[in-house]
């Protein structure tokens, strides 16, 4: 669908300014064609700091043009502002004093150029896309979540079962095939730690996405509606609360104020009562897990939080490209919300070609 990185436009909004002050340098990149983690390897790389000690509040698509900021501590933002990388640009370099962490952000402004859309369905599109603004869309974890080979999940999972058997498995299938013999772990141990702790994080996060969409789509399509027992969201504050009674706070949840939440299954997390805790913990039930594995595996904390079962969608223009073929979208989604996500609810609402 997207034929040139220019296609797919992303550009992080910052949750705060830099305050000019501290030991940290915040800066800002644009990036194309190029993954996240592949953009700091290369940059700790030519700075000679470690990956970890670059901080970043979110992962960005590698097929796409995006703008992110990132954290260095210890190198002025003069050095950073020299860095010359291919497919890299720096934009601005500030002092502050703290690292940026995952989540420090307040969403992200797309812009896609959908090339084999006909402008005879642009009526249809904003309609879509109305209806979108209107009943939220379903926050569900896109497939970049779950890596190249869609296995990050499944990885994750057997991290979390202490299926050590399938870790090496799945480890070495993502492995030069020559070097599993002199690079297999002699133990539990040394097999976690040959994961660097980065990966680790990311593998475990995958099984977290991928139980909270097995639960969204087990509510599906009425992801608006509150049910007794719900842990609903707040979308102004991310505030959560227990809905015990649903037909009163029904209207707030139509408006989109509010949306019920589903599980980032965590030790922290809090748990929704009656049907809806029921059916969130028949989903670990399923893969054979308690929720008492979530309070440490591989080394790792995973408190766990709530998330939204839909997300806002704030639209900015809808206009159409080139001759007969061609759909231009530009909106903004709140942080964690998938582009993705959007155009396979949009183009489930348009007709499918003779």
């Amino acid at each position: 669908m997207f034929e040139e990185p220019e296609d797919f436009i992303v550009e992080e909004l910052p949750l705060y300014e830099p305050s000019r002050t501290g030991t940290h340098t915040y800066f800002a990149i644009r990036k194309r064609n190029l993954s996240t983690m592949e953009a700091i390897n290369r940059i700790a790389r030519e700075l000679q700091v470690h990956t970890r000690d670059i901080g970043y509040a979110g992962l960005k698509d590698k097929n796409a043009v995006t703008t992110q900021v990132l954290s260095v501590e210890g190198v002025a933002p003069e050095r950073v502002l020299r860095i010359e990388q291919p497919a890299i640009e720096v934009l601005w370099a500030e002092r502050h004093a703290h690292k940026l962490r995952v989540g420090h952000l307040r969403g992200n402004r797309f812009e896609l150029t959908l090339r084999d859309i006909h402008h005879d369905v642009l009526t249809q599109i904003k309609t879509a896309m109305d209806r979108l603004g209107t009943e939220g869309v379903p926050n569900r974890f896109g497939v970049q979540r779950f890596g190249n080979k869609n296995d990050s999940h499944l990885i994750g999972k057997a991290l979390v079962k202490a299926d050590w058997e399938a870790v090496k498995c799945y480890i070495f299938a993502n492995n030069d095939v020559s070097q599993q013999k002199k690079s297999k772990p002699k133990s539990v141990e040394a097999l976690v730690n040959s994961i660097p702790h980065r990966l680790r994080r990311l593998y475990l996060s995958a099984y977290q996405a991928h139980l909270f969409n097995r639960v969204l789509e087990i509510r599906m399509p009425h992801l608006g509606k509150l049910l007794e027992g719900d842990i609903a969201v707040k979308h102004s504050n991310s505030a959560p609360f227990l809905v015990e009674k649903p037909t009163i706070e029904q209207p707030r949840a139509d408006a989109l104020e509010i949306s019920p939440s589903g599980p980032i299954f965590g030790y922290k997390m809090r748990m929704p009562s009656g049907d809806v805790r029921k059916l969130e913990t028949s989903v670990l039930a399923d893969d054979g897990i308690r929720f008492e594995k979530f309070r440490k595996v591989a080394g790792i904390r995973l408190p766990g939080t709530r998330r939204p079962l839909r997300m806002p969608i704030q639209l900015h223009q809808v206009s159409t490209v080139g001759n007969h073929v061609g759909i231009c979208l530009s909106f903004t989604l709140p942080a964690g919300g998938y582009a993705t996500v959007v155009l396979d609810e949009l183009l489930a609402d348009l007709p499918s070609p003779e």
